[in-house]
């Protein structure tokens, strides 16, 4: 089990890269903080959980500290020492599952820096190998650009040209007809694909039909 819900588990197991991407409140943390209770289960394969916004909820870490006995997690609020620990430090630490929240939240404070692209880029990439080196998982959050509509992805991420490259599965996260959902946008195949949740205090819920 990776979410709790069978249709987004399908497809994120056959993926070694998933991000998730909303506005305020739509649920990524939450979900990210869902699935780490579900899969850092092995107490010789913890997990590693990265906080860039200053949200990570350790209210509902403290209320069921079992379930994240083997995630270790911690906190980076600046773009170089991000991109200093993804380069230098995370090829060292040994974690195969590596969870990002969110991953574009420093970037969009830089972007209109000299070589900030390059940088990402680069960023981005070195989390790829890391994941593809150790046969490990890349789960990732990021923030949208509010108020700007695209025919492809509705709402659209800061550098989603970027992390569409990297990432093997996308998944949005919104509200239709004031009800919670989590739309698959990539792959195409599945994009038709929604399902339904509730947020409540032990995490995520899935509303099934």
């Amino acid at each position: 089990m990776v979410t709790g819900n069978p249709g987004l588990d399908r497809v994120i197991r056959g993926s070694n890269s998933v991000l998730f991407f909303g506005g305020a409140g739509s649920g990524k943390t939450t979900l990210l903080l869902t699935i780490a209770s579900n899969i850092c289960i092995d107490k010789n394969d913890p997990c590693l959980y990265i906080s860039t916004e200053e949200t990570l909820h350790y209210e509902r870490v403290a209320r069921s500290p079992q379930k994240f006995a083997n995630v270790f997690f911690t906190e980076i609020y600046d773009f170089d020492e991000l991109f200093d620990f993804i380069v230098f430090k995370l090829p060292i630490l040994g974690f195969r599952r590596v969870f990002i929240d969110s991953i574009n939240s420093l970037y969009r404070v830089i972007a209109s820096e000299e070589e900030s692209i390059t940088r990402y880029g680069l960023l981005l990439g070195m989390l790829w190998k890391n994941t593809v080196d150790r046969g490990g998982f890349l789960f990732g959050s990021a923030q949208v650009r509010m108020g700007y509509e695209d025919e492809e992805y509705e709402v659209v991420a800061s550098g989603m040209n970027i992390l569409d490259y990297w990432f093997k599965t996308i998944i949005y996260l919104g509200w239709e007809d004031a009800k919670r959902m989590a739309r698959i946008v990539k792959p195409v195949e599945y994009s038709d694909e929604s399902y339904y949740f509730l947020i409540s205090g032990e995490g995520i819920e899935w509303v099934h039909d």
